[in-house]
C-alpha cells in the first residue's frame, strides 16, 4: 500500500510534463500507472480530434506547449539539429497540500513513422530516469495518440494519497491533456 500512495504524487507531477491542448471532443480510452523497483510506468489512449499533422505540429511545439497543460508552466527549446531537439521543461503539481516543481530536460527525437521519443538528462532534471514514447496513428478527423512513460524522481515522495484518488487525478489530466492539445489546433487554424 505503502507504494501505491508514494507513485501518486510523483505521476501527477510527472504528468505535468505530458504535452497537450483544449476542446471538449477527444476521449482518453486508456489509462494505467504502475510502480515497479522505483520506476513509475505511465500509459495513455488518446484519441484527439484534429489530422494527424496538427496534433503531431502541436506536440512538438515546444514554445506553445505551456498551452497544452496548465502543469507545465515553461517549455524552452535550447537547441536542436534536425530532428532532435534539446527541450527544457518546468512542471508544478499539487495534490492537496503537497505542491513540487519539477525541471528537466530532454533530447526528443522525431521520427517520420509518427513516434517522438523523449530521453530525459539526469544530470539537469529532477529525474534520475526517464523515458517517454508519443505513438500518433492517422485515423482521419481524429488522431490516436499512445504515450508510454517510465520516470524514477530524483526527490523524495510524501506517501498521503491512495491509489483511486491516484487514478481519478490521472484521467483528469489525460483529459486536460486531449482538451489543451484540440484546443491549441482551434488557434492555429483561426485567423488572426
Amino acid at each position: 500500500m505503502h507504494r501505491h500512495k508514494q507513485y501518486l504524487f510523483t505521476t501527477l507531477c510527472l504528468l505535468g510534463l505530458l504535452s497537450a491542448t483544449a476542446c471538449v471532443a477527444g476521449e482518453l480510452l486508456n489509462a494505467y500507472v504502475a510502480h515497479r523497483d522505483n520506476h513509475y510506468l505511465l500509459h495513455l489512449d488518446m484519441r484527439i480530434k484534429g489530422k494527424y499533422a496538427d496534433v503531431y505540429r502541436a506536440l512538438v511545439d515546444y514554445k506553445h506547449i505551456p498551452q497544452i497543460n496548465d502543469s507545465i508552466k515553461s517549455a524552452q527549446e535550447l537547441e536542436h539539429k534536425g530532428n532532435v531537439h534539446r527541450v527544457r521543461i518546468v512542471a508544478e503539481g499539487c495534490v492537496w497540500i503537497f505542491c513540487r516543481r519539477i525541471e528537466q530536460v530532454q533530447t526528443v527525437t522525431e521520427r517520420d513513422d509518427g513516434y517522438i521519443i523523449s530521453i530525459t538528462d539526469p544530470v539537469h532534471s529532477d529525474l534520475k530516469y526517464g523515458r517517454a514514447l508519443w505513438h500518433l496513428i492517422d485515423e482521419g478527423k481524429t488522431t490516436r495518440v499512445q504515450y508510454n512513460a517510465d520516470y524514477v524522481p530524483d526527490f523524495w515522495v510524501p506517501p498521503l494519497i491512495g491509489p483511486m484518488i491516484f487514478k481519478h487525478r490521472m484521467l483528469e489530466e489525460g483529459q486536460k491533456t486531449i482538451n489543451g492539445i484540440e484546443h491549441l489546433i482551434q488557434l492555429q487554424h483561426t485567423p488572426p
